[in-house]
């Protein structure tokens, strides 16, 4: 069974390396897989591989949507592993409908909790939940957020 909340954080990881490492995706990707020390599955690298991508993909309406959804917060003051998180979380609500919109939301949450700072997490709740809000009516998706 793929572990999806690690593919997560390897989606976010990848990301993380390529905007403050100046890695190509391939580099990061790369550097995952070898890691010896924090060994990640690799149906969990190859979900976080597919979520990269389609953050990568979308970067200009995933960004869009962040900044619509944070309209009175400076984006210039946004921490970059919080971006990541919300926009990996933004492109599971678009672009895979078969993850459950709360479970988008959830793990999200749990992983800004795990990679950054103790307000984060709500900040990304909030801007998550906004956007959910939009895209309930998306076709194929299971919408279980309550808007």
């Amino acid at each position: 069974m793929i572990s999806r909340r690690k593919g997560r954080e390897a989606g976010m990881q990848i990301l993380y390396a390529m905007e403050v490492g100046n890695q190509t995706f391939d580099q990061a990707a790369r550097d995952l897989e070898q890691d010896k020390e924090n060994p990640i599955a690799s149906d969990a690298i190859d979900y976080g591989r597919q979520l990269a991508k389609a953050v990568i993909e979308h970067a200009e309406d995933i960004r869009d949507r962040i900044a619509e959804a944070a309209a009175n917060y400076d984006m210039e003051r946004l921490a970059v592993v919080d971006r990541l998180v919300m926009a990996c979380g933004i492109a599971e609500l678009l672009y895979f409908p078969e993850i459950p919109v709360k479970v988008a939301i959830n793990e999200a949450i749990d992983i800004a909790k795990k990679y950054s700072t103790g307000e984060s997490n709500r900040f990304v709740n909030g801007i998550l939940d906004t956007v959910a809000r939009q895209v309930s009516n998306l076709p194929g998706r299971k919408d279980d957020h309550a808007p």
